[in-house]
Formats: structure tokens, sequence, C-alpha cells
């Protein structure tokens, strides 16, 4: 801040699910995914259709279709009113990748603005502007307000299949 002094601007939270280490633990993905959070239970629903979570090919075929070890569900992005739009949610994204293990995740979130007052109802131009930020960096609609990304598609994990490939 203005004093030097440092502050907390900006939070992500939520969950990595391990699905492979569940399925060898006797649950299915449908159990694992519905009895963690209710948010997630309705992504399972409304994503998952076949209950089975899987990565989407690319579309310049660089990427093929695989099932997908984990999840990464983003459970809440937020960053301090007065440092919206100066990159600080982009950064924390980046970090994301950067710092957990999503190598075959499937990255979801739920593209509704945080509101102070949590019962109040979001305009659709506020649900259209959050998810107009998820799209840029790489996010697409899945279903209603649910948005994924293939975790092969972040930058960590790009920086890591192209090591890969270099060393092959």
């Amino acid at each position: 801040d203005g004093a030097a002094r440092e502050r907390v601007v900006g939070n992500i939270s939520g969950h990595r699910v391990d699905l492979v280490s569940a399925i060898h633990d006797g649950m299915t993905q449908t159990e694992i995914l519905e009895c963690l959070t209710p948010e997630i239970a309705d992504f399972a629903q409304a994503v998952l259709h076949d209950s089975r979570c899987m990565l989407p090919p690319s579309a310049d075929d660089t990427l093929d279709q695989e099932p997908c070890d984990c999840l990464v569900y983003i459970a809440g992005l937020w960053v301090e009113p007065d440092q919206r739009a100066q990159g600080v949610g982009s950064a924390l994204l980046r970090r994301l990748g950067a710092t957990i293990d999503i190598e075959h995740c499937l990255i979801a979130l739920k593209a509704y603005p945080i509101r102070e007052d949590p019962t109040g109802r979001a305009s659709e131009d506020e649900i259209a502007r959050v998810k107009h930020f998820y799209e840029r960096i790489g996010f697409e609609t899945a279903s209603g307000q649910f948005m994924v990304k293939d975790a092969r598609r972040c930058e960590a994990m790009k920086k890591r299949l192209a090591g890969r490939r270099q060393a092959d």
C-alpha cells in the first residue's frame, strides 16, 4: 500500500480432487464429486453428464482427449475492489498452475460475481463481465455459468510439456 505495508489484495480458494486415488480406493467419480460440496455436486451433474471427467481435445489437434486424473474446482476468486482490473485475479490464476500439481486436471468454476451481500442477485451484465474475464484467460463455458479449462493449456503446464518434448 502507500505506506509500504504488505496487505492481502486477492484470494483464491477451492479444492483439488484426486479422482484416480478415489477410484483406486473403491469410489466412483460420481460418489466422490457428490460428497464434497453442493457446488461441486452441481458442477458434476451439469457438466459431467456421463459421470466421467474428460480433458477435451484441442482444436489444433495438439492435445488428445484424455480422462482427468483430478479436478481443480475454484470455489472463489476475490480481489479487493480498489485493486480490480490491475491483473491481480489473472496473476492468482497463473500462480495456481505454478504452485500445485495440475497435470491431467480439469479446472472448473462457476462464473458468478462475488457479492458483498450474498443474498443479492447478480445482473446479467455482471455475470457476462465475469465470464468475459475467465474467457480471456482460456476458460470455456461448459454449462450455464460453469466454466472449465484444460490444465494443459495453463502457462505452467505448457512450459512443462514443452520441456518434456525438448528432452525427447
